[in-house]
């Protein structure tokens, strides 16, 4: 009798083990890929590289940004560096359930950013974060405007009065680096 429990206790063992492996085994064959054929989730491409940044007015460098394509062409992840020493990175992706972009934004300051609304005007994605502060809060705006296959310009604006006025951060350019 003491046996045959051994015997139960080690197959019910045996077969709980083997369905965990088979929970967390990969599925034969290549992974999917479905980013990659998402026209949406590639649209902001145009970002991706190593690039130099400068104020719009001005051709002083004020930081490096290298724009990578990550977890399966589902994302982008901006590494930036500014020339003071300070740094950041931000996660892009395009969410298919609600049909827009979202970033995701941390400074090594503190700062963290969640732009959870976004849109395209044209060629330029216009990403929209609130944010807690003022009565009524604060409104902030990010666009992403393609110049030229070499630039990218990058806008940053907010509204303390819901969005009826807008006072531009910065206004920065993005040159491809050689």
């Amino acid at each position: 009798m003491l046996n045959r429990m051994i015997t139960i206790i080690a197959m019910a063992l045996s077969i709980g083990a083997a369905h965990a492996d088979a929970q967390t085994a990969p599925p034969p064959g290549p992974p999917p890929a479905p980013c990659k054929a998402d026209s949406n989730a590639r649209r902001f491409d145009f970002w991706v590289g190593e690039w130099n940044v400068t104020p719009a007015n001005a051709s002083v460098v004020v930081g490096h940004s290298q724009i990578q394509v990550i977890s399966g062409g589902c994302a982008l992840l901006e590494n930036w560096t500014a020339t003071n020493g300070s740094d950041g990175k931000s996660i892009n992706t395009y969410n298919p359930q609600l049909h827009h972009w979202e970033q995701f934004w941390v400074g090594s300051g503190g700062t963290v950013t969640e732009y959870r609304d976004s849109e395209w005007r044209g060629d330029t994605l216009v990403y929209l974060a609130r944010s807690m502060g003022p009565p009524g809060g604060m409104l902030q705006r990010l666009s992403f405007a393609p110049v030229d296959r070499s630039t990218v310009r990058q806008l940053g604006e907010m509204s303390m009065d819901g969005g009826k006025s807008w006072t531009v951060g910065y206004d920065l350019l993005y040159h491809r680096a050689q």
